[in-house]
């Protein structure tokens, strides 16, 4: 078992055992709001209870999210997912980030791996723009994914950028662009960063073949 197998199987357990209490969690905080409602709104305005609220969330939102992303990456690699679960993932975990993500298509073709490298991306690009950044992404072909980055503080992580751009996974020391580093192997995809002058940064994945 490779050192990825082992941490991909170690990681599905974990997100497992933390999802179930993380939507109950959720869910009993919706019938809480629900029964407030009716009874004492006025306690919905209250900081704590809406930091509480936003809390769960959150931690929901980045289970559901993480659990994904660290999926096993062989299992139906080239089957279509579904766009509304991916948009969903996407935007609520997004949703307590600094980035934000638009489609140029609705990605109706996007298969598994795709969206396992989308997603590994946009927690790279989370580390690589600290103060935000705008995330466009383009699904070209069945081969072809494109994301463009514009980051309007022009701040960027320069030791995540090297890692990003290296094409030597020994020398990556972020755990994240290692992790997808590999995930592009096992999928025999190439993938190519190019960070402009006008705060533009592109990252392309096609087929190696």
């Amino acid at each position: 078992m490779s050192n990825l197998d082992l941490f991909s199987r170690l990681s599905r357990k974990i997100f497992h055992d933390l999802i179930n209490p993380a939507s109950a969690a959720l869910n009993g905080m919706e019938l809480l709001k629900y029964n407030l409602a009716n009874t004492d709104a006025q306690a919905l305005e209250d900081e704590t209870f809406q930091l509480l609220d936003m809390s769960i969330k959150k931690i929901t939102a980045q289970i559901t999210f993480f659990r994904f992303c660290y999926s096993d990456p062989t299992s139906a690699k080239n089957e279509n997912v579904s766009i509304n679960f991916i948009n969903n993932i996407i935007n609520d975990y997004v949703s307590f980030t600094r980035l934000k993500i638009t489609y140029i298509n609705d990605l109706e073709r996007l298969d598994k791996k795709h969206a396992i490298l989308l997603t590994n991306t946009i927690m790279v690009l989370q580390s690589l723009f600290p103060q935000g950044a705008n995330i466009n992404c383009e699904l070209i072909d069945v081969n072809t994914l494109t994301i463009r980055a514009n980051n309007p503080t022009g701040k960027i992580n320069a030791e995540t950028l090297g890692d990003f751009q290296s094409r030597s996974s020994d020398k990556i020391k972020n755990i994240q662009v290692r992790y997808l580093n590999e995930l592009a192997g096992i999928y025999r995809i190439k993938y190519e960063v190019i960070s402009g002058d006008d705060n533009e940064t592109l990252i392309k994945f096609c087929n190696a073949n």
